[in-house]
């Protein structure tokens, strides 16, 4: 036994320091950038000493200003009792777009210990050059602080919120799309006092999104912006008459630019940063929702309004009389599905009926709320004879015509044979109007009648076992207590190497907040843990105080410690994709645990790393 757990201890040290050493080589840029604007393209390399490197073609729609810059730094991390260095380069590249379209640059080869690795290639989207590029630039002089002439230079054009609807004129309970976008060309520090309009007198449904579809960049009055939808919903408006949304505020702290020195191209990369409180303006919009027409109204309507189809089937035509039979019935299509009245079904009167089963489903996405409405009848015919199960009808109002359409099922027709049994029918189960009944076979215990066995207990308790216990046990407490405290007070007596040992211990307590978050469906509260847990950890771990803690702070200080470039983006795009998730959380269970595990994981690299 010894030897297999002996021999299972080194296999596993061998694949860790096997998957350690594994050579990685991947490309990063923006998606998308516009023309004459400067970004940045990183090649990285992990684990492993370049030997030879190619860089990739960039192609005739970039103009290249500075590059390959290199870095080069060594981890070195210990498992199983093993030390291993592992080897990470950059190689940095400064592109300019020089005219719009989609172009894809081809992928970049290293050379590793004799063998040859090769990256991903990259598409990147370029939008057309903006009409006043110069707009929002920083401007220094007048001898006022960096903090005032950002206040001064800072404009409604570089950061603003827009409300965008799909419709503004609608019929009652027709669906539409609600867009509050976020368009901003500086940097977004964070949104507070989020404020949002609260879409009185609609019923509202919120889409769920990716990242891909929240993030992205558009074009205003010819100036590229990013931009990030904060919030998308599913409108349905439940009476008529011009709908007034109310206009909504956010609170934002921009990061502004201060370069060090002007006409450089590396102003854009070597600068520091001033915090600006900008006042944001969620606007309103006017919905003009028409009453659904009278004429044409069929008795039957009850408020669907959409695009619908219909089908119903019984399982069986053939059946004994006590058995049960099953009419399925289907309505699916466009609207409102969760909230439309189903047909019923009149069975002949010698049937025992119970209660449907219905089963909704639905998908809200960017194209409006879809699914089905599944009904599923139970019925047992008593007697046999011939019967004939009439037909349902369905009405809606369809958006497309604006006209009221009915849908039909088809008459079933039922043969019902004598049964071999009384008609006493069978149980069903799964529905709530009929119950099993179960017997007990036993409801009483026996009374025990044994002879009871008594036995003498001791009458002193002064100068026993437990006496004695009772006296020592204190004392040792006390002394233990006593040695514990003083160790305590010594090792807390440093507090920066305090919180730096328990910088790691406090980050997992604040991760562990979040996941708890995660089964209440409590996004906002997720997002705002996890970014405590990775700015707690920073601070803590490289001592910078709170007042200090901002992404250029923390991203210098991780690199004087070499933490590797890859960690680095990958901490300070987490930080951001959570700032903003934090005022939009429209994030699947899914997708907050991939989060989860993210930060996770970069709290565990950054640890190995620091070490």
């Amino acid at each position: 036994m010894k030897r297999i757990v002996f021999f299972i201890a080194i296999l596993l040290s061998a694949l860790s320091a096997f998957a350690e050493e594994v050579v990685q080589f991947s490309a990063s840029a923006p998606n998308i950038v516009a023309v004459g604007q400067q970004f940045k393209v990183v090649y990285s390399l992990k684990n492993g000493s370049p030997q030879n490197y190619q860089g990739p073609e960039f192609g005739e729609g970039f103009e290249l200003l500075v590059g390959p810059s290199t870095s080069h730094g060594k981890t070195i991390s210990m498992v199983n009792g093993q030390t291993t260095v592992m080897e990470n380069s950059s190689f940095t590249y400064v592109l300019m777009p020089t005219k719009e379209g989609s172009f894809t640059i081809s992928p970049a080869r290293v050379t590793v210990n004799g063998k040859m690795h090769m990256s991903n290639s990259l598409t990147i989207k370029v939008l057309p050059a903006e009409s006043n590029p110069q707009a929002g630039a920083t401007q220094q002089g007048n001898g006022r602080s960096s903090q005032q002439q950002q206040q001064v230079n800072l404009s409604d054009n570089d950061i603003f919120v827009k409300t965008e609807l799909s419709k503004t004129k609608v019929f009652e309970q027709e669906q539409l799309i609600a867009t509050i976008k976020l368009y901003y060309r500086v940097n977004v520090r964070s949104l507070n006092d989020v404020k949002l309009p609260e879409f009185k007198g609609f019923i509202t449904q919120e889409i769920d999104m990716n990242e891909d579809q929240k993030y992205g960049m558009d074009m205003v009055n010819g100036k590229s912006y990013k931009t990030v939808i904060l919030k998308q919903m599913v409108l349905s408006p439940q009476k008529s008459g011009k709908q007034v949304i109310e206009p909504g505020k956010i609170s934002a702290i921009v990061q502004v630019p201060v370069s060090q020195r002007r006409g450089s191209i590396f102003d854009d990369f070597f600068s520091s940063y001033a915090d600006v409180k900008k006042q944001l303006n969620v606007p309103g919009a006017t919905i003009n929702v028409s009453a659904l027409p009278e004429a044409g109204k069929p008795a039957d309507f009850s408020g669907a309004v959409g695009d619908f189809q219909m089908s119903a089937n019984l399982t069986n035509d053939h059946v004994k009389a006590n058995e049960a039979i099953n009419l399925k019935m289907k309505i699916s299509g466009v609207g409102n599905i969760k909230y439309l009245k189903y047909p019923e079904i009149k069975f002949p009167q010698d049937f025992e009926v119970y209660d449907p089963k219905v089963d909704t489903k639905q998908n809200v996405s960017q194209n409006g709320i879809s699914g089905s409405k599944n009904i599923e009848y139970v019925a047992i015919p008593r007697y046999e004879g011939e019967f004939t199960i009439p037909a349902a009808s369905f009405s809606y109002f369809d958006v497309k015509t604006k006209k009221y359409k009915t849908l039909t099922t088809p008459e079933c027709t039922l043969t019902v044979e004598k049964g071999d049994a009384p008609a006493a029918g069978p149980v069903v189960s799964n529905y709530a109007n009929k119950q099993n009944v179960k017997m007990l076979d036993k409801e009483l215990r026996y009374i025990n009648t044994k002879d009871l066995a008594l036995q003498e207990r001791g009458d002193f308790f002064f100068g026993s076992t437990a006496y004695w216990m009772a006296l020592l046990i204190p004392l040792l407490l006390f002394v233990g207590g006593f040695v514990a405290y003083k160790k305590y007070l010594a090792d807390n007596s440093d507090l920066v190497l305090v919180k730096n040992k328990r910088a790691n211990k406090q980050a997992k307590k604040r991760l562990k907040a979040a996941e708890s978050h995660i089964a209440t469906d409590n996004k906002a509260a997720f997002y705002e843990e996890v970014m405590k847990a990775m700015w707690g950890y920073v601070g803590d771990k490289l001592n910078i105080a709170v007042s200090d803690l901002n992404r250029d702070n923390v991203e210098s200080q991780l690199k004087s410690h070499s933490v590797s470039s890859d960690t680095i983006a990958r901490f300070i795009k987490l930080l951001d994709s959570c700032e903003f998730a934090r005022y939009a959380p429209s994030q699947e269970a899914n997708a907050l645990n991939m989060v989860y595990s993210e930060a996770s994981e970069l709290i565990e690299k950054i640890e190995r790393e620091l070490k």
